[in-house]
């Protein structure tokens, strides 16, 4: 296990999850808290299908699992969930609550959404794919909505005890979701059954699990969890990209392979992706192989026919939808997510 910042997990290794936050002496005060880990044989990490790559939706059993305690067990038993569970709603002035008939009785939509931990590093499998079941948030926050729409925050609250907030301009944005089903099936009890929050293009740090309460107030921002532990309060996605086929330090021999991988961008679509197989000096378009959809990622896939037997530093890159590249700055996950260029080495012999 490595325990610096966000540093979670190996590929095809199994998901650790991320303890109460803590930090090196003298760390907290300086205000420099990192997400830690803890192994716990939870899922793994992706979903892999054949020679593997990855699949455009990450199966419920292989989908990322962090939490702030990993302890925490789900207090709703699904046998009893429409009689034991609700959501609370506080408005400025007024107050409602919705169970889980009444969720899941209202309008809905299918969402394909990816989520990415903020604690996610370059090449990191803290990221997943799915189809959602969903209620539009603006409808579930439709009871107790003041007239007034600026200036307010609202609050998210977990059964763990975990908090976080966006503004009303995000939360009543047309991609705000509360999530019951995962794939076709009820949320797991680790992805937040019964419910949690789907919010655009926001690390998935900002988007709370086994909900229990959503608050209006009114304040035009507020301190969440990991905001108080020095995280970024702000924190849009990324542009990411990851190549998966080969793996790290792979040897193979000289005919024509398939590289494939990943690549994200929050609300921002997937316009290309490039590959560089001499470590970043020039670049190739590779051709996406799957729809590139806003809020989810895109499969990418390149012939290569390596030219000599030697060794290759193979790069990916990805360029969003307003035509900016990804970065090659290389940096931590802290405090508001890592960039850089995903880079692996391989032997031809």
């Amino acid at each position: 296990m490595d325990s610096r910042e966000g540093k979670c997990v190996t590929r095809r290794g199994f998901v650790a999850l991320l303890s109460r936050a803590g930090a090196a002496a003298g760390v907290a005060a300086a205000g420099l808290w990192s997400l830690r880990c803890r192994p716990g044989p939870i899922g793994k990490a992706t979903g892999y299908g054949p020679g593997g790559r990855t699949m455009y939706l990450t199966r419920n059993d292989d989908f990322y699992l962090v939490a702030i305690d990993p302890s925490f067990r789900p207090g709703v038993d699904p046998s009893t969930v429409e009689r034991a569970w609700r959501l609370d709603l506080v408005g400025l002035d007024r107050t409602a609550a919705l169970g889980y008939r009444d969720l899941v009785s209202m309008r809905s939509v299918e969402v394909v959404k990816t989520f990415e931990c903020i604690g996610n590093e370059v090449g990191g499998d803290l990221i997943g794919n799915a189809n959602w079941r969903c209620v539009p948030l603006r409808d579930v926050l439709a009871p107790v909505l003041p007239d007034r729409r600026t200036g307010l925050t609202v609050m998210f609250h977990g059964l763990d005890e975990y908090y976080d907030s966006v503004s009303i301009e995000r939360a009543l944005d047309e991609q705000s979701f509360i999530a019951y089903s995962m794939n076709g099936e009820p949320l797991p009890a680790g992805h937040g059954f019964p419910a949690r929050v789907l919010l655009p293009d926001l690390y998935g740090m900002k988007q709370p699990r086994w909900l229990a309460k959503i608050e209006i107030l009114d304040t035009p921002e507020t301190t969440g969890y990991w905001e108080r532990r020095g995280w970024a309060s702000e924190v849009p996605v990324k542009t990411m990209s990851r190549l998966d086929v080969p793996p790290r330090q792979s040897v193979f021999g000289g005919q024509r392979h398939t590289l494939t991988g990943v690549a994200y961008a929050g609300a921002r679509r997937i316009q290309k992706v490039e590959v560089s197989v001499d470590g970043g000096v020039s670049w190739t378009e590779a051709r996406l192989t799957s729809e590139s959809l806003a809020n989810a990622w895109a499969l990418w896939a390149y012939e290569w026919t390596p030219p000599a037997s030697a060794g290759y530093t193979l790069v990916c890159r990805a360029t969003d939808e307003t035509g900016a590249v990804q970065t090659a700055k290389a940096r931590g996950s802290f405090p508001d997510g890592a960039s850089g260029w995903h880079r692996v080495r391989v032997e031809v012999g």
